[in-house]
């Protein structure tokens, strides 16, 4: 345990030691405080809605969301492996006294607790709104744990492109059409009329997901769905990483 939170420490304290985290950073909270900003215009329409919260809106409702969501995962997982294995760097860390599964757990929560951070910061927004309007705090937290509980799944997908190429660039393009194609499985509803597979679309669906959570509900078979993607990302890394091929 002890060398998993130092290793742990160690990669999300050298993602700030590069200029792409900042510059992650700093495009997502404008992005982000933009989007909020329209939202609030949009909210101010008599033809709104009232029904509706500006949660609802800001988690999972606008176009923003995914493209940040599907921008954000690749940016901050790229280097993980591919960097390392390029430069060689890698070898010192695979002979230290740590297990694969370690070296796997520390790159994902290190990259996680980077997202995480991201969005948490956009806290501020509705600390803000709540000084001159009385909302409700659930769904607000809601939309929280589902954008974190997302960021696991899209972090674990970058994680496994990263340790599938030496070449930074290519770890991000394979991410991103890895969770392009993700979160197509959602608009698939579209063309499908069969009752029982819309609905086992819904199920799978992780852009339904979040939209639940931004309505203040927690419900299992969404904490399950995100769990499962995450460890089954983890999991074939782990086995990545650990094959004479790769180490090779």
């Amino acid at each position: 345990m002890g060398n998993l939170l130092a290793l742990t420490e160690h990669e999300f304290k050298s993602l700030w030691y590069s200029p792409i985290a900042y510059t992650v950073g700093a495009l997502f909270l404008f992005l982000q405080g933009f989007v909020f900003w329209l939202l609030l215009m949009v909210m101010n329409d008599p033809r709104v809605d009232p029904a509706l919260t500006m949660a609802q809106f800001f988690f999972g409702g606008t176009f923003f969301y995914w493209f940040s969501a599907l921008i954000m995962a690749p940016l901050l997982t790229m280097r993980a492996f591919s960097e390392e294995k390029r430069t060689g760097s890698i070898e010192l860390l695979l002979t230290a006294p740590v297990t694969d599964t370690q070296v796997v757990l520390a790159k994902f929560f290190g990259a996680w607790s980077a997202y995480v951070l991201l969005w948490a910061s956009t806290g501020v927004f509705f600390l803000l709104l709540r000084r001159y309007t009385v909302f409700d705090w659930a769904p607000v937290a809601g939309g929280f744990v589902g954008s974190w509980l997302l960021g696991a799944v899209l972090i674990a997908a970058g994680i496994l492109a990263s340790s599938l190429t030496r070449n930074q660039i290519i770890a991000a393009l394979l991410s991103f059409v890895a969770l392009l194609l993700l979160f197509s499985v959602g608009l698939l509803e579209i063309f499908i009329k069969d009752p029982e597979t819309l609905k086992f679309l819904h199920q799978v669906s992780v852009m339904e997901h979040v939209g639940t959570f931004a309505k203040g509900i927690v419900d299992t078979r969404s904490l399950i769905l995100y769990a499962c993607l995450t460890a089954a990302c983890l999991f074939a890394t782990i086995r990545v990483v650990g094959s004479p091929r790769w180490r090779a």
